[in-house]
């Protein structure tokens, strides 16, 4: 009899084992991982899932990666290749498999792409700077560009407690958590050097001084959780689109002057996107702050890091002002 239920057991699929496996051993997460690990298993499943799991080699384990994970980020690919190496080291202790394909070496996901932050320009810094600055995402947005926070972070902002115009820096001790759909806030940041203090630069000062309450706030006036704070980006990503080009994006090639240039055979003007992400911004603050000289392990405190790495590899941007500089050096 434990023969033959051995060999039941043996003969489960990969979906039958993976998913009872997740309730059990993920069972007071909030909802949002939960979800997150959820859609890493139906990865999974959608390419192995019908496989009996005792059959489950590494290639198996590199098809998904390759298939399921095409430009996916490091980060991301990290995060699946964890779960899955969990989940068949739970499959090994109950039996159903010797060795764990998911941590053979030949099944190790292939390299993800960087994550996609660059320095803003020169002529989007100056639309931030003189269009839209009365939209209630404009301190947010100048914090990060002006301080270099984390998105997260400008959420968790309030004012009057967190901007000491006294000393001109800014005290960061509260962060945000996802828990379903809105955010707990915590003293816990995302690093050990989370909590810090970030000088007060003059620009930023101004946009601040003088108001309190949320860094930014919902169309209601109250801290944004996840849906409010993406309504509040497209929104001020929406009024800086239609200051640039002059128009609402809907009368492109509708107005009485675009369509007297169509019909003439002439080129309608281009149409100008804001296409910046709120990391944009950060990593812009960070460029600034090299370009002026800033020792690293300074803009490593202020940015928040635990080590200098992550400046080097991804937030460091070699400006077209530094690299004239540096040339003037080597000149001279």
């Amino acid at each position: 009899i434990e023969r033959e239920q051995q060999g039941f057991k043996g003969r489960q699929t990969v979906s039958d084992y993976a998913l009872p496996w997740l309730e059990r051993t993920y069972p007071n997460v909030a909802e949002s991982t939960y979800t997150g690990l959820a859609i890493h298993l139906q990865h999974l499943i959608d390419e192995i899932g019908d496989k009996q799991i005792s059959a489950v080699v590494p290639s198996d384990i590199k098809s998904v990666y390759s298939t399921q994970y095409k430009n996916r980020s490091n980060s991301y690919l990290k995060s699946a290749k964890q779960l899955y190496s969990s989940l068949f080291d739970s499959a090994a202790a109950d039996g159903l498999i010797r060795s764990n394909p998911a941590r053979d070496k030949t099944a190790k996901p292939h390299k993800g792409s960087a994550p996609r932050t660059r320095p803003i320009t020169e002529q989007e810094r100056e639309w931030i700077l003189t269009l839209c600055t009365d939209h209630r995402a404009f301190p947010a947005v100048m914090t990060m560009l002006y301080a270099g926070v984390r998105p997260p972070e400008a959420k968790a902002m309030i004012i009057e407690r967190d901007v000491d115009f006294e000393n001109n820096v800014i005290n960061l001790h509260e962060f945000p958590h996802m828990d379903g759909w809105k955010y707990e806030f915590t003293e816990e940041g995302k690093t050990d050097n989370a909590i810090r203090q970030i000088p007060l630069l003059p620009p930023l000062r101004e946009v601040l001084e003088g108001k309190k309450g949320n860094l930014i706030s919902s169309a209601h006036g109250e801290r944004v959780n996840p849906t409010t704070w993406r309504t509040a980006w497209d929104s001020y990503k929406f009024c800086m689109e239609t200051a640039i080009n002059g128009m609402h994006k809907r009368w492109y090639g509708r107005t009485k002057e675009h369509k007297k240039i169509i019909k003439d055979g002439g080129q309608l003007p281009e149409w100008i996107s804001f296409d910046i992400v709120p990391y944009d911004l950060r990593h812009s603050f960070c460029t600034m702050c090299r370009d002026a000289g800033v020792e690293i392990n300074t803009c490593r405190k202020w940015m928040g890091h635990a080590d200098a790495k992550m400046i080097l590899k991804v937030y460091d941007s070699v400006s077209e002002n530094r690299s004239e500089n540096e040339r003037k050096k080597i000149e001279k």
